[in-house]
């Protein structure tokens, strides 16, 4: 039995890691005295995602979809941003990454990459199966919560680099339920509907 739950952590971490490292990303800076560029490319293999440019006001300025699963190349005109600090977001199923991007008046800087790893939901009939890397191996509390806002269950997971749970609502009593992952103070969602 032992041997058994190895070879699927095992095999659920490995399929984990091989997803989240099949796209790629790749931005750089393209800058002379006349001009201000970000040159951004992602190799979108596996995965829907979004890709946001932000000011540090929270307002949008770029936003576009990446749904051909092919290369995709853009170029970022920074000429006409006024001085400051502006964030470049790519979204896909698995994980999150955005670049904090300083734009003075002679050039620009990419300041900082942050990349989160996302919860992965699968649903195969009444069972919803999770699974999250964890590499930080910080504290994760996974919440199932039923349509009158009670907690149906509820367990931390402490120094885990892979988080595995299966969630079977074979027996459960009708209606919505949601599950809650949070890590850190991020909180990500996904719900079933028992019928």
């Amino acid at each position: 039995m032992k041997t058994i739950k190895k070879l699927t952590l095992s095999a659920a971490f490995l399929f984990i890691t091989a997803f989240g490292m099949a796209n790629k990303i790749d931005l750089r800076i393209v800058s002379d005295e006349n001009s201000k560029k970000l040159v951004f490319r992602y190799d979108n293999i596996t995965t829907d995602a979004t890709l946001r440019f932000i000011d540090l006001q929270g307002n949008v300025i770029f936003s576009e979809s990446l749904e051909d699963k092919t290369e995709y190349l853009k170029t970022f005109n920074l000429n006409s941003l006024e001085t400051g600090t502006y964030f470049l977001e790519v979204e896909d199923a698995i994980k999150e990454t955005e670049y904090t991007i300083l734009v003075e008046d002679a050039h620009i800087s990419i300041e900082t990459k942050l990349e989160k790893n996302k919860p992965v939901f699968r649903k195969k009939g009444d069972m919803v199966y999770l699974n999250l890397l964890n590499l930080s191996k910080k504290e994760v509390e996974i919440k199932v919560i039923d349509n009158s806002d009670r907690v149906v269950f509820n367990q931390v997971f402490e120094n885990t680099a892979l988080i595995e749970k299966a969630f079977n609502f074979k027996n459960a009593h009708e209606g919505r339920y949601s599950i809650m992952v949070k890590n850190l103070n991020d909180r990500y969602y996904d719900y079933i509907i028992v019928d």
